[in-house]
C-alpha cells in the first residue's frame, strides 16, 4: 500500500504538468516554452516535493519509538564527528566519567585514605573529564597529542606534577591539567622506529589513568598504581618494534612527574614488551634517576612486570609486579636506602557483550613509610585489597559500573567517624563514563 504522501506528491506533479500542457496549447501547438519557464515549473515541483518530504519526516519520526529516535541522533552526532575530524585533519575524543562512593566507615575528614583519585568519601563528584585531540596518519611521519583533564584526577595528577621551579606557579593547584602533550615522528630511514617528545603518560604498570579508549576494569586503582609508580614523564622516547613479538622503548626525562626538573639529574626509563603467542604477552618497564628536590646523589630505581594472558574471549588474566627502591633517603643519617613493592592479580570474565565482571586482588608493602607517608605509620605499612567490579555497556559510549572495595593494613591508618583509626576501610562505588 502506498503512502498518502507518495500519492500527494503524485497528485500534485500531475496537476503541475496538466496546468503546463493545457497552458502549451492555449499558446497554439507550433509554440515552445522559454528554458527559463521550464527551469521555473522544474523549481515549483522541487519545492512542493521538499515540503512534502519534511511532512512526511515529521510523521513518521512521530511514530518511531524513543530508543529507535535516540538511535537515529547518535548516529547523525557520529557522522557529524567523521565530518569535523576531517575538516579540521585531527581526531577528536571526549569523555565525562561521574561518580559516587561510600565510605561504610564514615571517616570524620571525609576522606578515603591510601586512595589516589577517588580520595573523597560520601560524595558526587566529577571524576574525570577529558578532552582528546591528536592528529596521527599512517601516511605522515609526523603527529601530535593533547590530552586535557578536569576534575579530581586533574587535581590529583596536577598535585604530584612538579611544572616549575617558580613557586608562585598555580598549575599544581587547580582542577585543570595538561595530562600530555607530545610530538611524534616516525623515522622515515628506520623500519619500525617512532619518537616522542614532550610530556606523556608513564610506560610503567598495568593500569592507567583512563582514556576514551582505555578504561581500567576497576573503578579504584590498585595502590601500586597510585603510591608505587610515577604519572607522566616529559622528555624525549623511542619506541621500535620488530615484527610481531617485541617492542622496544627506551627514553630520557626530567624525571617522576616533572615538567621542569627538580634537581640536576635525569631518568632513564625504557620497556620490553613481548608477545610469544597469540592469547599471552608480557611487558617489563622501569625508570632510574634522582628524584628528590635539589639532590642530585639520591637515586630511585622502579621496575614493574606486568603479565597478561587471554585463553579465550571472555576471560582475561593479568598478573601485575612493582619493586622500587630509593637510596640515601632514611634513617639517622639518611643513608639508608628506602624500599617498597607489590602485586596485583585480574580476573575479568565478559559473560555476555554488554556485561564485564572484574575482580582484582593486591598487596602493596611500604617498608620504610616513604611511599604511603601516614602520620598513623611514619615507618611503613603492609596493605592488601580485594576489589570486585562489575560494568554494563547501557548503549555505545554509554558505560555504567558498581564496585565494592575492602582496604586492609597491620597499622591502623583508616579513619572512622569518631575520628580514630581502624585497621581496615569498607567502600561503595557507582559510576557513570560516557565517551567518544
Amino acid at each position: 500500500m502506498r503512502r498518502p504522501g507518495y500519492l500527494l506528491r503524485t497528485t500534485t506533479a500531475a496537476l503541475l504538468l496538466a496546468t503546463s500542457a493545457t497552458s502549451a496549447l492555449a499558446q497554439g501547438a507550433g509554440k515552445q516554452r522559454t528554458d527559463a519557464e521550464i527551469r521555473e515549473l522544474e523549481d515549483r515541483v522541487q519545492k512542493l516535493e521538499k515540503k512534502l518530504d519534511t511532512q512526511q519526516q515529521t510523521t513518521t519520526t512521530e511514530q518511531k519509538s524513543v530508543g529507535d529516535r535516540v538511535a537515529a541522533i547518535e548516529t547523525q552526532v557520529r557522522e557529524q564527528e567523521k565530518s569535523i575530524g576531517k575538516w579540521l585533519g585531527i581526531d577528536l575524543h571526549a569523555f565525562v566519567d561521574t561518580l559516587y562512593l561510600y565510605n561504610i566507615n564514615k571517616p570524620k575528614s571525609r576522606t578515603n585514605q591510601l586512595r589516589v583519585f577517588d580520595a573523597d568519601s560520601n560524595a558526587f563528584e566529577l571524576q574525570q573529564a577529558n578532552i582528546n585531540l591528536s592528529r596521527m596518519k599512517e601516511d605522515e611521519n609526523l603527529g601530535f597529542r593533547i590530552n586535557l583533564d578536569f576534575g579530581k584526577v586533574a587535581e590529583q595528577v596536577g598535585r604530584a606534577t612538579f611544572w616549575s621551579n617558580n613557586l608562585d606557579s598555580t598549575e599544581s593547584r587547580n582542577s585543570v591539567e595538561l595530562r600530555e602533550a607530545y610530538l611524534t615522528y616516525r623515522l622515515p630511514f628506520v623500519e619500525g622506529l617512532d619518537l616522542k617528545a614532550g610530556k606523556f603518560v608513564t610506560l610503567l604498570g598495568a593500569e592507567v589513568i583512563n582514556d576514551y579508549a582505555n578504561f581500567n576494569y576497576n573503578i579504584s586503582r590498585s595502590f601500586s598504581f597510585g603510591y608505587g609508580i610515577p604519572f607522566t614523564h616529559t622528555g624525549l622516547l623511542a619506541h621500535y618494534t620488530v615484527g610481531d613479538m617485541l617492542a622496544f622503548d627506551a627514553g630520557v626525562a626530567n624525571g617522576w612527574d616533572n615538567v621542569d626538573d627538580n634537581n640536576s639529574g635525569k631518568t632513564f626509563l625504557g620497556g620490553i614488551g613481548i608477545t610469544p603467542a597469540e592469547i599471552v604477552s608480557m611487558y617489563f618497564s622501569g625508570t632510574y634517576g634522582p628524584e628528590q628536590t635539589d639532590n642530585g646523589h639520591s637515586k630511585r630505581g622502579v621496575v614493574t612486570g606486568v603479565f597478561t594472558v587471554k585463553p579465550a574471549d571472555l576471560l582475561t588474566l593479568v598478573l601485575e609486579g612493582t619493586y622500587g627502591n630509593e637510596s640515601d633517603l632514611v634513617g639517622a643519617d639518611q643513608d639508608k636506602s628506602a624500599l617498597w613493592y607489590g602485586t596485583a592479580g585480574y580476573v575479568i570474565v565478559k559473560p555476555a557483550d554488554a556485561w564485564t565482571l572484574a575482580l582484582r586482588g593486591e598487596v602493596f608493602v611500604d617498608s620504610d613509610g616513604v611511599r604511603f607517608a601516614s602520620a598513623e605509620a611514619p615507618n611503613g605499612s603492609t596493605a592488601w585489597a580485594i576489589t570486585p567490579t562489575v560494568a554494563f555497556q547501557v548503549t555505545e559510549g554509554l558505560l555504567l559500573r558498581a564496585e565494592y572495595r575492602h582496604d586492609e593494613n597491620n597499622k591502623k591508618v583508616f579513619e572512622n567517624n569518631d575520628a580514630a583509626y581502624w585497621r581496615g576501610q569498607d567502600t561503595l562505588a557507582t559510576e557513570l563514563i560516557y565517551a567518544f
